[in-house]
């Protein structure tokens, strides 16, 4: 049972968070050699406000940015190590204090790698969701504007409700 100065919480899900991002590590990854199985040569990458492609690039320029952004962030991103050999000022998250002060750097770091996974993940999914509209785009003539609004928005609403998920589990207790 915790103490008046421990309260009772629950441990954060990092692991659950860290097979998150490996799923969507490993989504993106067979996006990437779906995607250089399928692309042609050349492709369109960048398009104007009405959706007409505007810039071109070939797949294997395009593998070249997009395979280590879109595995090494999130990769760098889910490593525990890295962050906890940062010094703690340099660490910004709601509440430090608090937790630091009642010796739960453990917690801290556990709250902080769940949202940082999770965010990984997102990110993993949305580099996927790119590649998949940029080869949507490669076999018609347009994308249709919901094609890049929804992953875009998906990824904000589920990056924003983590950050809040974060907030609320660092709350001290009133």
């Amino acid at each position: 049972m915790p103490s008046p100065e421990q309260p009772r919480r629950n441990r954060p899900s990092e692991t659950a968070a860290l097979v998150f991002a490996i799923v969507s590590i490993l989504v993106f990854f067979g996006c990437c050699v779906w995607f250089w199985v399928q692309a042609p040569g050349n492709m369109a990458t960048h398009f104007d406000s009405g959706g007409q492609p505007d810039g071109w690039t070939s797949k294997a320029d395009l593998l070249w940015i997009f395979v280590p952004t879109g595995i090494g962030l999130p990769v760098l991103m889910s490593i525990r190590a890295l962050y906890e050999k940062l010094p703690i000022s340099l660490i910004n998250a709601p509440f430090k204090e608090y937790w630091l002060e009642r010796d739960e750097k453990a917690f801290l770091f556990g709250c902080l790698m769940e949202l940082l996974r999770t965010v990984a993940g997102l990110t993993a999914l949305l580099f996927a969701s790119i590649l998949v509209i940029i080869m949507g785009q490669a076999r018609s003539a347009t994308i249709p504007e919901w094609m890049t609004l929804v992953p875009t928005a998906v990824f904000l609403i589920a990056a924003g409700l983590a950050v809040w998920r974060l907030y609320r589990r660092l709350t001290p207790p009133r």
